[in-house]
């Protein structure tokens, strides 16, 4: 019996190990699967990054058929995204889509985020192309969404480009600034030289958008070096395209020619018949500024038959007013009409404000020739009024504030290069000086001993020649050296504080106050899902102060004395917040306080404070007398919507303070007006103006606190 037991367990023992080694087989095979698996992955997106289209599909049904047969539900879903970013690069949106589709149901069965947040991104891309930019932007913030959550800096970035993209072709351009800048400054600091340049590259579009060709050029330019380092056949060709299109605009018909066949080429090779037109409609504009008028008009009429035979919706608007413009100088007036009508028919459905403005422009210049002047009039309006809303003052502003940052971002990038430079050209200077110790010594070892006099001879003509090497080194080594000092007395220049107050200044908040409102958004979003109790000490309110009557002040005692008062005004402010709050000069007379991580039922205690502590104390002049001054505040409180988790980002949260502050002004001036809460999140990314603030009032979807007697009191500016 003891044997029978004892030759059972044996049994059992070697069904084991059997069972355990065939596990083991079958796991390691599986992952030698997955390894392959993702080895073929990076072998498609490598070869469609060189522009090798043919290779890159080849690759990919390879890796779709391998991925099916291993029943891997995440590689399937990888393989239908490989396979939509081969249409992609292609112009086949369509395609593309259905096959994104398809992977984020996959992604979503097993709860890949990252998949999903890939996917979600290219969709958004493909719906720009496509040309549905409120589709585009929503998958784009889906993206984003997961990135934060992970903290996925590279894609963040990725994804603030691709926003910039799609809010340049809305027309929002001071949005798209911010948003090209946030990831110009995260590839920045991740020193990804592709993302540097595809940040370069849009925001050098949108200095093209406004007419600033020089500054665009040296963007583009900027950008194609680092697209041939990188390797990436397609951006290399947009660099190359968009180089040649601004020399057109500069009149460098010759160098603008050169660069944008370069582009169509590269198009060619990589077969995209979305891109190929896009450099055969920069061509037709090449022949209509050359005065070859009848192949300039054939070439872009096929561009539009493609164009509208493939729904390139944005290449139509753009071809359309490229077909006008030379109608219009062939004297086919009624034909140039034509075009712009349909141009800005399609415009206005796809909402491209800037594509409008151009198109009317053009149909001004027709109707003049027709000598309509009363409908070259109406025109002219209905420009001037585009015109305004894409460009109004604060807008431009805005704009320059985003550009100053970025030549801030892009100096320091040629500070690094300048620097490598400087290390190599010491290197070589150190190499040459031991070389020529070496060689010295050599000869002076050689012939010494040979012919002592014609050695010193050669060692006088070799010592001349290399002192003269070495002096031409050091003199390089000395030019770099200032190129530098003066790159750095430039970055010096773009600092984070206000000269005159010593104050915090607009570029600091645009770096700090995200991530201060990100974790105010967190702590209210654990909440909502039950994690934590109610948040306390975890609002921000933004205070908007503005000095009464400062104009006054400059017209009646001086710019000194009104300098001097917003000096005092600064030093009454740090009395009234905390060191650990965030004071800065918003510009002229405006001040913002940031009042970071308190109750907002302090806020109208704070806004009292302050409103005191400037209208008890008389302001000294620079005369040393001394005169009496009030102020007006506006304020919001962050999150605007407590009770739901709408995210609000700080530009709107500047714009209803401001609205605040243009309430209290109109209100008799020397007081406060805040937004408490807002009790209707569908308003809080709404564009925001006093007229806007009285209406959401009227219909109770804010709350209201304020230093005047009742709300009637309040008047809200109506112009």
């Amino acid at each position: 019996m003891s044997f029978l037991l004892s030759g059972g367990s044996t049994f059992l023992f070697f069904l084991s190990w059997l069972f355990g080694g065939c596990l083991i087989v079958q796991s390691a095979h599986a992952q030698l699967s997955d390894n392959r698996l993702s080895e073929l992955q990076s072998q498609v997106s490598q070869a469609r990054k060189q522009g090798d289209m043919a290779n890159a599909d080849q690759l990919a049904k390879l890796f779709m058929q391998q991925a099916q047969q291993s029943k891997n539900t995440g590689m399937i879903a990888s393989a239908l995204y490989e396979q939509a970013s081969n249409n992609m690069a292609r112009n086949q949106y369509e395609s593309a889509a259905e096959r994104l589709n398809h992977a984020i149901e996959d992604f979503q069965t097993i709860d890949d985020r990252i998949g999903l947040a890939k996917s979600y991104r290219q969709l958004g891309m493909v719906h720009r192309y496509q040309a549905n930019y409120p589709l585009a932007l929503e998958y784009m913030y889906l993206a984003l969404q997961i990135y934060q959550q992970v903290q996925d800096l590279n894609a963040i970035s990725g994804i603030h480009n691709g926003l910039g993209v799609i809010l340049e072709k809305m027309g929002q351009y001071e949005e798209a600034s911010q948003a090209h800048h946030k990831a110009l400054q995260l590839n920045r600091q991740l020193d990804d030289q592709s993302g540097v340049a595809s940040a370069l590259y849009n925001l050098g579009d949108i200095r093209r958008v406004m007419g600033d060709y020089e500054l665009a050029l040296t963007y583009f330019t900027d950008a194609l070096k680092m697209d041939l380092t990188a390797g990436d056949a397609k951006n290399i060709a947009y660099s190359y395209h968009k180089i040649g299109f601004v020399n057109l605009q500069m009149g460098n018909v010759a160098v603008a020619r050169q660069n944008i066949q370069k582009a169509r080429d590269m198009f060619v090779q990589i077969e995209a018949p979305r891109d190929i037109d896009w450099a055969n409609a920069s061509m037709a504009e090449l022949l209509m500024t050359e005065g070859k008028l009848e192949e300039a008009k054939q070439l872009i009429e096929g561009v539009i038959s493609r164009a509208i035979a493939n729904n390139y919706k944005s290449l139509l608007v753009d071809a359309y007013h490229l077909a006008g413009q030379i109608a219009f100088r062939m004297d086919q007036t009624s034909l140039a009409l034509e075009h712009i009508d349909k141009g800005i028919e399609l415009a206005q459905v796809l909402n491209e404000q800037f594509d409008q403005a151009r198109l009317e422009k053009l149909r001004v210049k027709v109707h003049l020739k027709n000598d309509a002047l009363a409908e070259a009039f109406a025109a002219l309006q209905r420009q001037k009024q585009l015109d305004d809303k894409l460009m109004n003052s604060r807008r431009l502003d805005a704009i320059a504030n985003v550009q100053a940052q970025v030549e801030f971002v892009r100096r320091e990038q040629q500070i690094d290069l300048l620097e490598k430079e400087k290390a190599l050209q010491q290197a070589s200077l150190q190499q040459q000086e031991l070389w020529r110790n070496i060689i010295i010594s050599g000869i002076i070892a050689a012939f010494v001993l040979i012919f002592l006099l014609y050695g010193r001879y050669v060692q006088r003509r070799l010592n001349a020649n290399l002192s003269e090497q070495v002096q031409l080194r050091t003199l390089e080594l000395e030019a770099k050296n200032k190129q530098l000092q003066q790159a750095y007395r430039e970055m010096e220049a773009i600092s984070l504080t206000d000269k005159l107050t010593g104050i915090k200044n607009r570029r600091f908040l645009e770096q700090y106050i995200n991530t201060d409102l990100q974790k105010s958004y967190r702590t209210y979003t654990d909440f909502h899902a039950g994690k934590i109790e109610q948040p306390l000490q975890s609002d921000i309110i933004v205070f908007m102060i503005d000095m009464d009557n400062f104009k006054d002040i400059n017209d009646k005692y001086g710019h000194a004395s009104g300098d001097l008062v917003l000096k005092q005004l600064t030093q009454r402010m740090a009395n009234v917040f905390r060191e650990s709050d965030y004071l800065v000069r918003w510009g002229g007379e405006e001040f913002l306080g940031i009042v970071r991580f308190i109750d907002r039922k302090d806020a109208v205690i704070l806004a009292q404070r302050m409103l005191e502590a400037v209208r008890q104390m008389p302001f000294l002049l620079a005369d040393n007398s001394a005169i009496d001054q009030t102020c007006s505040i506006g304020f919001v409180c962050y999150p605007p919507c407590p009770n739901s988790s709408q995210e609000t980002d700080w530009l709107t949260l500047v714009a209803m303070a401001d609205a605040c502050l243009y309430a209290a002004k109109y209100s008799g001036k020397n007081c406060w007006v805040g937004i408490e809460e807002v009790l209707d999140s569908t308003i809080c990314n709404q564009t925001v103006s006093p007229q806007a603030l009285n209406q959401w009032l009227d219909f109770e979807q804010i709350r209201i606190r304020h230093s005047k007697d009742s709300i009637d009191d309040i008047k809200w500016l109506n112009e």
